[in-house]
């Protein structure tokens, strides 16, 4: 036997990646079985009766025709319905990402700005996205398209906070270290916006971002329940208001569940490529 027992290393780096893949398979297992007991807990509740709701068969295939074939109601598809909702969500977010990040940075780096503004912001936060929606009409009802336009900042409103907030956090917990260090060696402050505050700050603004985005597709389904005429919220709306179209109306919910896993798994890749070193 040599100095060093690398057989016993082996071993132990086995056992350790092993020991990973039941995690991950066991994990895995967690989650198919937390689905499956949801089919069940409702497939009881249909066959019972204990609920007017459609079997999750049926509702499997409902989803499945809107998708294919679209409501006959509506003359469209259901992933039509849901990018209405989605092109105001994204032009909604990016207008929010622009303005929040650029403010949160100003605020987190400019004390007396933060301090002036503070007062405002945090009296203007805790009013729900939907609450501005009567103001809103009131503000655009001059535009050639006061609807859209309402849907647009309701979504604006509800992303803007969450950015704002982790931006500033990001910024002001930069180690001032690093920023005195950049100065020294003559580093002039584009560079050190860019070079230094920008990536530090990185994680806690895509945090912000995930979170803005979740809480702007959450805004445009109700802001569709209050007006509008296309989208999935209008739509799950309008079906409820025909009546007996409870397979429909699960569908868009499911739709709704769908496409907001997706962009958290989005922002989540495109945080991965940008911040590696988190």
């Amino acid at each position: 036997m040599g100095l060093f027992d690398y057989s016993t290393a082996e071993q132990v780096t086995g056992r350790s990646a092993g020991l990973g893949l039941f995690k991950r398979f066991n994990d895995k297992l967690l989650r198919i079985m937390s689905a499956v007991t949801i089919l069940i807990i409702w497939q009881l509740t249909a066959s019972l009766q204990l609920l007017e709701l459609p079997s999750p068969i049926t509702t499997l295939g409902v989803f499945i025709d809107l998708i294919i074939s679209g409501d006959p109601l509506y003359n469209r598809t259901l992933p039509e319905i849901v990018w209405a909702s989605l092109q105001i969500v994204i032009r909604a977010c990016a207008v929010s990402i622009i303005v929040a990040v650029s403010l949160g940075i100003l605020m987190g780096a400019v004390q007396p700005l933060r301090k002036y503004l503070e007062a405002i912001l945090e009296l203007l936060r805790p009013i729900p996205p939907l609450a501005w929606i009567p103001l809103a009409y009131v503000i655009f009802a001059n535009t050639g398209s006061p609807t859209e336009y309402v849907q647009v900042f309701v979504v604006f409103v509800g992303a803007f906070f969450p950015i704002l907030l982790n931006t500033i956090h990001g910024i002001s917990m930069i180690n001032r270290i690093y920023l005195e260090a950049a100065r020294t060696m003559g580093a002039s402050p584009r560079q050190i916006l860019r070079q230094v505050m920008l990536p530090a700050a990185l994680p806690s603004i895509f945090n912000g971002i995930r979170v803005g985005f979740g809480v702007g597709w959450m805004s445009i389904v109700a802001a569709e329940f209050v007006g509008g005429k296309l989208g999935i919220g209008y739509y799950i709306w309008s079906s409820y208001s025909v009546g007996g179209r409870t397979a429909e109306i699960i569908s868009g919910m499911v739709a709704i569940g769908i496409v907001g896993s997706l962009i958290n798994k989005v922002i989540l890749l495109t945080e991965k490529r940008l911040v590696p070193w988190r």
